[in-house]
């Protein structure tokens, strides 16, 4: 996975709004009816069976589901004055929007 500076800023401020020392990257059910799974981000505490990495000087715990996560960019996402994150090269299913 790669962390954009950007997305980096933002990532920092919520940690802190937070009291967080890190994400966790997981998937989830969506709720779209076709069963497709969805990547979820939070800041809680890893779980046991979770893997470890700083990335970009933020610390992600990744979920066992989630796979390989090399081709992974998380990013700034900017519309209409508001500031978010975007996921790049996720593959979330079956399409579902």
């Amino acid at each position: 996975m790669h962390i954009t500076d950007g997305a980096k800023e933002l990532i920092q401020d919520y940690l802190n709004r937070k009291n967080a020392d890190g994400l966790r990257l997981y998937r989830e059910a969506s709720g779209c009816g076709c069963g497709a799974m969805q990547y979820a981000l939070t800041a809680e505490e890893p779980h046991e069976t979770d893997t470890v990495k700083i990335i970009n000087g933020i610390k992600i715990a990744f979920a066992p589901d989630v796979g390989p996560t090399d081709h992974l960019t998380l990013d700034l996402d900017e519309y209409e004055g508001a500031q978010g994150l975007v996921l790049l090269g996720a593959d979330t299913g079956c399409g579902c929007s």
